[in-house]
């Protein structure tokens, strides 16, 4: 008894619905890996311009021994994502409240000016690493990596969701004009 080749019409189907979800998923990560890499790109600047205001304000503040080891107001509600520090000939002098007291290099680090990643107490940070003109003020500003994600998933969500439902719609219209 022989068996019955599959019509031309589901062969069809089967082909445009395969090749319509292919390009959707091939889509998808294309526009996963770009979100992200334009993500790295603006909060990296954020934070090579934090470090630099902290910079030219240290070098502004040098005299003013009155506010010494203050740290900075959490003053919204992720600012315990982000932290800074500023070393003045190697004692800190500024950081925010949540930022660890010892320089945000990572262990057994050296100061390194640029960005890197870095475990502190068990959690990952992006941090950016600068110095003043005369080397003898540090800053460090980083966010956790955490957050990075988050906002990562968050820009995804809103881009793919429609997109995800639109595939159905799509594999219903695309087998109703086949």
């Amino acid at each position: 008894m022989s068996r019955r080749a599959p019509s031309l019409q589901r062969r069809l189907l089967a082909w445009v619905l395969g090749l319509v979800v292919a390009v959707w998923i091939a889509t998808a990560v294309l526009t996963w890996f770009d979100a992200r890499h334009e993500l790295d790109e603006l909060l990296d600047a954020h934070l090579a311009q934090a470090a630099a205001l902290l910079v030219v304000q240290q070098a502004g503040d040098l005299d003013d021994d009155d506010r010494n080891g203050v740290d900075a107001p959490s003053l919204h509600r992720h600012a315990s994502k982000i932290a800074f520090q500023v070393f003045h000939e190697g004692r800190l002098v500024r950081r925010s409240a949540q930022a660890p007291t010892t320089p945000m290099v990572g262990e057994g680090e050296r100061l390194r000016s640029g960005f890197r990643d870095v475990r502190i107490d068990g959690t990952e940070w992006r941090v950016f690493a600068t110095h003043g003109a005369e080397r003898d003020i540090q800053v460090y500003v980083g966010e956790q990596l955490r957050s990075r994600a988050s906002i990562l998933w968050a820009v995804l969500r809103g881009s793919l969701q429609p997109l995800a439902l639109a595939l159905p719609l799509l594999a219903l219209a695309v087998w109703w004009s086949v």
